[in-house]
């Protein structure tokens, strides 16, 4: 799956290889809008498909903040 924001697409692989970008055991989606090139909101949604498929994992610590991560042994290679 790609999402379009202007000219760009950013595919899966993409979006999972940019949690490696982030320092930590988890990253929020504010922090992946400074690496992709597409917007927060559209961050959120393909976070939120990518873990209905089980790709990713999430947990809601505050009332305004959601953590994403991989699991370690999960491999995203063949998306």
């Amino acid at each position: 799956m790609c999402s379009n924001h202007g000219n760009q697409q950013v595919s899966d692989k993409e979006v999972l290889a940019a949690f490696d970008e982030i320092e930590g055991p988890f990253v929020t989606a504010s922090e992946l809008e400074e690496i992709l090139p597409i917007t927060r909101t559209a961050i959120h949604k393909r976070l939120s498909t990518l873990e209905q498929e089980g790709k990713v994992n999430r947990k809601k610590p505050t009332q305004h903040m959601v953590g994403w991560w991989r699991d370690e042994d999960q491999e995203f290679s063949e998306m």
